[in-house]
């Protein structure tokens, strides 16, 4: 090929090079191109810093240059194309995870003659609101600790999934009519594809501390203050199916990885990346701690019946989170709610709210820094708690949330253009509105004084969107 005819390519490739430029630089053509450490970039960077390119430009394939023919190696738009959805949805689900409820276990209220009295008869919900108040000047302390381990991404096994990446296309020019084409008049080594199977692990460890103050008899402040511990790794064992032989023109282009990689001390790959000519494994794995997104919230109780209690509620959500390591969300989010509950040894309850979100980068695009609107959630719940003993109580709840034009990803499979191959794929689908579901079951003990012992399981009961095995809860809480 001509400097003429390169001229298009340089140009094309160079514009993805300023495109990509987001916080996981993987389509760059710097040779001094890095691997972030921030746990967002695992995904689209498990290929090395410089994607699925040639050496010269930062990646793991042979460059395929040979004499005037100078042949751009890049399968990295597919790659992104497929890998960044993936990251997007793992990353906007994480910033919405369960909280601990912030709901006291007891609750005192004004009697006739003006005096103060409890009037706990079981110890309240877990990770839903009961109308009830805490009580005036009464205090609510109580830290727990979650376990999330995901399994699956609506319904794509995150232990065993594949992935296939195509070639940018090349068309094949009338001044060169040496050059072997496929039917559709394209090189024929754009033909080529890179299938993948994959594997990603993905645990969060989430410690909550929760405080509640009574203001008056009817209101109640809350905040809760998650610490999180995520921990993610990623392996990809990916092979080069290629339709040219050395025979063809030009023969510069049989696609391999390139043998030469060094397999340790090296900063575009992981330590233990392996190359052989068509064949190559990559592992990566990041993990982060520190706060994340804090809860404010607000409780008023417009209906304050004997039997009955109707509140009305705010949440703000802070983004004190580092969203790139998927500790926060990166936005602000306001929800509105409201909670029936009724009082006695039986006590059923109901929620409903509705989460408006911000933009952020976990909503957009990070291969361009393009950021744009978390998805809004629509939350509800419904269950009931019962007084066992003047020492321990039970609660149930089914919990429901719809996230509303949430980006989603597909199993799919993917056949070649010679219909010789048909292998397993993601794909991304259209934005749609993603109806997670699950239930808890959990106790509250009462050993001693006003401290209570909690104990939870939250099991999700449907595949949409991100979802964990079931997620084991333990907490302390203490009223004063």
């Amino acid at each position: 090929m001509k400097a003429a005819t390169l001229m298009p390519i340089l140009v094309m490739f160079s514009s993805l090079h300023l495109l990509a430029q987001g916080p996981c630089p993987t389509a760059t053509v710097s040779p001094n191109a890095t691997l972030s450490s921030d746990s967002i970039c695992l995904v689209t960077q498990v290929y090395g810093a410089g994607g699925l390119v040639g050496k010269k430009d930062g990646g793991p394939l042979d460059d395929t240059d040979s004499g005037t023919f100078k042949h751009v190696v890049h399968f990295q738009s597919s790659s992104l194309t497929s890998f960044s959805p993936l990251t997007a949805e793992i990353g906007t689900q994480l910033s919405q995870l369960p909280l601990t409820s912030p709901a006291s276990g007891f609750i005192y209220s004004l009697g006739a003659t003006g005096g103060i009295t409890e009037t706990t008869q079981n110890f309240g919900p877990i990770l839903t609101e009961r109308a009830q108040t805490i009580g005036k000047h009464r205090l609510f302390v109580g830290f727990s600790y979650q376990y999330f381990n995901f399994d699956k991404v609506d319904g794509v096994d995150l232990r065993h999934f594949g992935a296939v990446f195509t070639h940018e296309s090349e068309a094949c020019l009338p001044n060169n009519p040496t050059l072997t084409c496929a039917s559709d008049g394209q090189v024929l080594a754009t033909k080529d594809f890179i299938e993948t199977q994959n594997r990603i692990d993905l645990k969060v460890h989430q410690f909550t501390a929760v405080g509640t103050f009574g203001v008056t008899d009817r209101l109640d402040l809350s905040i809760a203050i998650p610490i999180l511990d995520v921990r993610m790794d990623m392996s990809s064992d990916a092979r080069i199916i290629s339709f040219e032989t050395p025979t063809d023109n030009p023969p510069c282009c049989v696609h391999q990885f390139d043998p030469s990689q060094p397999t340790a001390g090296e900063h575009l790959f992981p330590p233990d990346a392996q190359f052989g000519n068509n064949h190559a494994s990559f592992f990566r794995a990041t993990s982060a701690s520190g706060i994340g997104d804090v809860v404010f919230r607000g409780k008023y109780e417009l209906i304050k019946g004997e039997r009955v209690g109707v509140a009305a509620g705010m949440d703000v959500r802070v983004p004190t989170g580092n969203e790139l390591n998927f500790l926060g969300s990166g936005t602000w989010g306001v929800r509105p709610f409201g909670a029936i509950s009724f009082s006695g040894r039986f006590a059923p309850r109901a929620n409903i709210g509705y989460l408006v979100n911000g933009d952020s980068v976990l909503g957009g695009d990070i291969s361009t820094n393009k950021s744009d609107r978390l998805p809004s959630v629509f939350t509800y719940s419904f269950g009931a708690d019962y007084g066992i003993s003047p020492r321990l109580s039970l609660s149930g709840d089914f919990l429901g949330q719809t996230l509303i034009n949430a980006k989603r990803i597909s199993a799919s499979t993917f056949t070649d253009f010679f219909q010789q191959n048909t292998v397993s794929n993601i794909s991304p689908i259209s934005q749609a509105n993603v109806n997670q579901a699950s239930i808890a079951a959990g106790a509250k003990i009462n050993p001693m004084g006003k401290l209570l012992i909690t104990l939870n399981v939250l099991f999700r009961v449907n595949d949409a969107g991100l979802h964990s095995k079931p997620v084991p809860l333990v907490g302390l809480s203490y009223t004063f």
